[in-house]
């Protein structure tokens, strides 16, 4: 994983899945852009990573 990768980020709540960015690598999570909109995803397993925006459930497999 590196910075301004594309990642696929999905929406759990409506499975809707957009394309995003990886603009920041924390120890223990990444953000992501998407949208011009930043979403803060915790590394919960290896190589899954879960967030939430607005009352939406968003993750992202590495």
């Amino acid at each position: 994983m590196h910075l301004d990768q594309k990642v696929t980020v999905t929406c759990t709540d409506n499975d809707s899945k957009n394309n995003g960015k990886i603009i920041r690598i924390f120890p223990n999570g990444i953000d992501v852009e998407v949208s011009d909109t930043i979403i803060k995803l915790k590394k919960t397993k290896p190589n899954f990573y879960v967030g939430s925006m607005a009352g939406l459930e968003f993750i992202v497999k590495t």
